[in-house]
């Protein structure tokens, strides 16, 4: 399954993510620890796009989540899962649920996000949200795609 939502932020909250993200050290992933109820008691941009996310998702025994940034990508097929514990064992551990929220898109061609049977334009403050397990990708792309994902995990995972 897989939602997609726009106009999730209003427009203090889009400058805020879009702030946030913009020196490359914040870019990179890191653990958010909190239950869903916690994380909307923070009345924050983060806790607005879980919020839109758990209304099709169970996030109840979220324990936290992982959140990062990026402006440009290579054209990677993947599964959004635990990258340590597979790697070590060959488990596969995945999120509750899977989100990519566009803080800036300028002068895109290409970019679209891409299941193995949807295929999604890249807007900005459009919100994608998906499922565990969903096998996805980027196409490649010139212009300007700040995509910040967030994963939504019941448990820690060694990666992060």
């Amino acid at each position: 399954m897989l939602i997609v939502a726009d106009n999730v932020l209003d427009a203090q909250s889009l400058w805020e993510v879009q702030d946030y993200y913009k020196p490359v050290s914040s870019r990179y992933i890191h653990w958010v620890d909190g239950t869903l109820k916690e994380m909307i008691e923070l009345q924050s941009p983060l806790s607005e796009i879980l919020s839109i996310a758990a209304c099709v998702f169970d996030l109840s025994n979220m324990s936290g989540v992982e959140q990062w940034a990026h402006d440009g990508t290579k054209p990677d097929w993947h599964v959004d899962k635990d990258e340590v514990l597979f790697n070590r064992t060959g488990a596969l551990a995945t999120p509750l649920c899977s989100i990519v929220f566009y803080a800036s898109v300028n002068s895109l061609v290409g970019g679209k996000f891409m299941t193995d049977d949807v295929t999604v334009t890249p807007k900005t403050n459009r919100m994608l949200a998906f499922g565990p397990g969903v096998h996805h990708g980027v196409e490649d792309f010139t212009g300007v795609r700040v995509a910040v994902a967030i994963n939504a995990w019941a448990t820690k995972p060694y990666a992060s």
